[in-house]
């Protein structure tokens, strides 16, 4: 249930003495930043550590101040009820009138840019990767100028978006993404900038970013898209680059330093309401050697002259009543205004994130009961075990974070936003998934509760309001990655220590675990001894679990560098009715070399289809058993089969498959093996008919068995017939322990990184098979139909293609010796684990 704290006295602040540690003023700066003189280090803000304890210091009086300043008096009622438009980047006040809660979002996480939609629900609902990118963390997005005639739109919008990206130990900077393709065509310098926060883009021409490791918001002109926008950008309203591959700086406004940890920004006409962090969310050495700063919603003089020292607003000058009581490193500024109650005035209130406890709260900054605090949202372990930590990991570090809530957008009267489980800074990384949270304000309820694999914290959430239309890829890619280890990184675990005799073990046992509720707790005999929560237990190093997909890779001796897993979808066909597909000029030698990297060339690697029903066919293949698949039961129920195992064996033992059809190595001639008349219904409606794929284009189609324990070492697909097909894999049978990996190098390289494509039952996917793979099965047996398809048909049956379609005799053995391109069939001994059976193969079959 929500709760309510009423605030009965207007507390006037004083205006602390402001320390300036490593920040540059607007007065007297006329260059880019020193790099000689700056040290560019790695993030010192830790957000996960603090002492503000949440004391709000308005009232109801606090919006009836009558204080001025040259500027007049910054009341929050003044703020509000003018009505004038504030612009954050994942609200907009007073909210659009077409604006609605099913408006597609945008999440900024670590190294990713992720297209979501609310409406659905956990497996339907629309949400796609435009970007990923590694090294470094974006942090903000703001659409670019000029690209909204793109030729290749569909509803309409822009093409064009630009990211703030902070790069380890550099400037920050913005890229410009192509939304369509995913590609990023420009990197501009913001100079002197570094770690910034957020990026918000007010109107046509200016852009605020939050430099948070100077305490400045930077404001700067609209760069020019690249070719072919650039012209069409400029007359939209960017200005042409004074230094290139830098952007213009038109202002940067002081009044904060590194120890307020500027965070938000929201755009005013005339003011900068900016959300800080406070001191607390500074590492202890950087905080004992500054001021002291809470963590607060404040602002700054947006229209202060440039020859003027900035500062923060305050109570005597300004009239501004600085908000205190959201809670302790607050994320996200957004208002609302709440008219639940008709038989009273409406109240605007202030949303924002408490992130050190992940919940989400409101503040009533206009109207009724000034300066009331209610949670709308609190964590809840039990209903979402994603915010859990890994197994082992300490849950107290610092001083006992253990969720973290970051990234908020409200839109339609619905909040967004993000929560995970803490984790250091340098650790982020290292948090798999994070659970997006939408809450409806008027009731409070929340609507649903996402797991989105983020690869990080999502940092900011952007609404269609604020960004406008974005154009989108004419596919939706439905591949979600997670990357593995992180470079490696040992973190740190921890283990509370039970006493070995019954009576002292049970209690301190207790002790220990509401220890991480009860802080209390740790001053009991022998806590800070024996509890973690309390910085005791046992504490050692050992590799990063980052979570279920981690956990699972640590079953196999290959280093797993990232997963990549499939969101659900029916879609299996592309817009024009075809069956999706690889480009296929991506398996030619010239190009397979070309595919390095995991995050980039992804989509070149592994396509996730379609999900479709395979329950029928698992009965079937489950009746079988293992048995079914050996070449004897084969032989002996008529179906003809591939003898001379040797190879096979080599790299795939105790691996069989039913072998339907078949090709020859330069796929000019394609076999069907009786069996296939049996399956071939069931297979059309199933699988062919709603892939779109063919009979007469199909080279190569088996069902491939991998009982418990069976290995297939890494090998690359050759011949003709693998560049000419698309290899598409429809899992039946399989489980969490099964690992088709691939590699990214074409030969086994210290720097190679390896990729497992996990899938369930029923999940397409086409594999770029000239890449080297593997597959390793520790469960169960695994059963996939493998379909290898080319884009033109092979054969026209109702002609009698005699040259191309070859139908085999029942129980007819073949060979497929090395160096010859044909199936050689008839007159073999079928070659079993016991060795030679004779037959009575002739060498006649049947060619149409």
């Amino acid at each position: 249930m929500p709760t309510t704290t009423t605030l009965s006295s207007l507390i006037t602040l004083l205006l602390p003495i402001i320390i300036i540690i490593g920040n540059v003023g607007v007065k007297g700066y006329d260059g880019r930043f020193n790099v000689a003189s700056t040290t560019i280090t790695e993030d010192s803000s830790d957000d996960t550590s603090g002492d503000d304890d949440g004391i709000n210091n308005n009232n109801e009086d606090a919006t009836e101040s009558t204080t001025s300043s040259s500027q007049g008096s910054w009341t929050w009622s003044n703020i509000l009820e003018s009505r004038q438009t504030i612009i954050a980047n994942g609200n907009i006040w007073p909210a659009p009138p077409d604006e609605s809660s099913l408006d597609c979002l945008v999440l900024v996480t670590r190294n990713q840019i992720m297209w979501h939609c609310p409406s659905g629900n956990e497996t339907s609902h629309e949400r796609t990767i435009l970007h990923r990118g590694n090294p470094g963390k974006f942090r903000g997005a703001f659409m670019g100028l000029g690209s909204d005639d793109d030729e290749r739109k569909l509803g309409g919008g822009h093409s064009r978006m630009w990211l703030l990206h902070s790069p380890p130990k550099e400037f920050d900077q913005l890229l410009e993404l192509d939304t369509v393709t995913g590609e990023i065509l420009q990197r501009l310098v913001i100079d002197g900038c570094i770690d910034g926060h957020d990026a918000v883009r007010v109107g046509n021409s200016r852009v605020f970013i939050v430099d948070t490791r100077h305490g400045n918001i930077i404001e700067i002109a609209i760069p020019p898209s690249s070719h072919p926008y650039t012209q069409s950008s400029i007359e939209a309203g960017a200005e042409v680059l004074e230094e290139e591959g830098y952007v213009n700086i038109v202002k940067r406004h002081g009044g904060f330093t590194q120890a307020d940890h500027v965070n938000n920004v929201a755009v005013h006409p005339d003011l900068l309401l900016s959300n800080l962090h406070g001191k607390g969310a500074l590492r202890r050495n950087i905080a004992e050697a500054v001021a002291s700063s809470p963590t607060r919603l404040t602002a700054l003089d947006r229209t202060a002259p440039e020859e003027e020292e900035g500062r923060e607003l305050d109570s005597d000058r300004d009239g501004f009543e600085s908000i205190r009581n959201v809670g302790t490193w607050c994320h996200g500024i957004a208002f609302w205004e709440d008219d639940t109650d008709t038989s009273s005035p409406s109240q605007i209130k202030l949303i924002s994130l408490d992130s050190k406890s992940g919940a989400a709260v409101s503040v009533v900054l206009v109207g009724p009961k000034v300066g009331t605090r209610e949670v709308l949202w609190e964590p809840d372990e039990e209903r979402h075990p994603v915010l859990r930590p890994p197994e082992g990991v300490a849950r107290a570090y610092n001083n006992g974070a253990k969720v973290f809530s970051k990234g908020l957008a409200v839109q339609g009267g619905v909040a967004y936003f993000g929560v995970s489980y803490a984790r250091a800074p340098h650790l982020r990384a290292t948090v798999p998934e994070s659970l997006l949270v939408a809450v409806d304000l008027k009731t409070k309820e929340e609507l649903w509760a996402r797991v989105v694999r983020s690869n990080g914290l999502i940092n900011q959430i952007l609404t269609k309001s604020y960004l406008g239309e974005v154009q989108l890829p004419d596919e939706i890619s439905s591949v979600e990655l997670t990357h593995h280890g992180v470079g490696g990184k040992l973190v740190a675990y921890c283990e509370d220590i039970v006493a070995k005799d019954e009576e002292n073990g049970a209690r301190s046992e207790v002790i220990c675990k509401t220890a991480y509720e009860d802080p209390t707790q740790c001053h009991g005999p022998n806590a800070r001894a024996l509890c973690c929560a309390c910085m005791g237990g046992a504490r050692r190093q050992e590799p990063l679990l980052a979570g279920k997909l981690d956990r699972e890779a640590m079953k196999i001796k290959d280093f797993v560098n990232a997963t990549a897993t499939f969101v659900p979808h029916h879609q299996c066909r592309d817009k024009n009715g075809l069956a999706k597909r690889l480009p296929l000029e991506m398996k030619t030698k010239s190009k397979i070399v070309t595919i390095t990297d995991i995050d980039r060339d992804l989509n070149f690697i592994v396509k996730h289809l379609c999900n479709i029903n395979v329950e029928p066919i698992q009965k079937l293949v489950a009746d079988m058993g293992d048995e079914g698949f050996t070449i004897e039961y084969q032989h002996d129920g008529n179906n003809a089969v591939i003898t001379n195992r040797h190879g096979m064996d080599k790299f795939k033992p105790g691996c069989d498959a039913i072998t339907l059809i078949f090709s020859s190595k330069r796929a000019d001639k394609v076999y069907h093996f009786p069996w296939l008349d049996g399956w071939l219904s069931m297979l059309r409606e199933l699988v062919l008919e709603p892939l779109g794929i063919p009979l007469n284009q199909i080279l190569r189609m088996q069902l491939a068995n991998m009982p418990r324990g069976s290995d297939i070492g890494f090998h690359r697909d050759t011949n003709a017939w693998v560049q000419m097909g698309h290899r598409t894999h429809i899992p039946i049978i399989t489980h969490p322990d099964v690992f088709f990996l691939a590699e990214t190098m074409r030969d086994m390289k210290e720097d190679n990184a390896i990729l497992r494509i996990k899938s369930n039952a029923g999940e397409v996917y086409e594999f770029n098979n000239a890449k080297g793979h593997a597959v390793r099965n520790v469960g169960p047996s695994r059963v996939h139909l493998i379909i290898d398809w080319v884009d033109d048909a092979l054969y026209d049956e109702e002609k009698g293609d005699v040259e191309k379609l070859v139908k085999l005799r029942p129980s007819e053995v073949c060979t497929h010796p090395k160096g010859i391109n044909e199936l050689q069939c008839g007159g073999f001994a079928l070659e079993t684990n016991d060795g030679l059976k004779e037959t009575n193969d002739s060498p006649e079959h049947e060619e149409l």
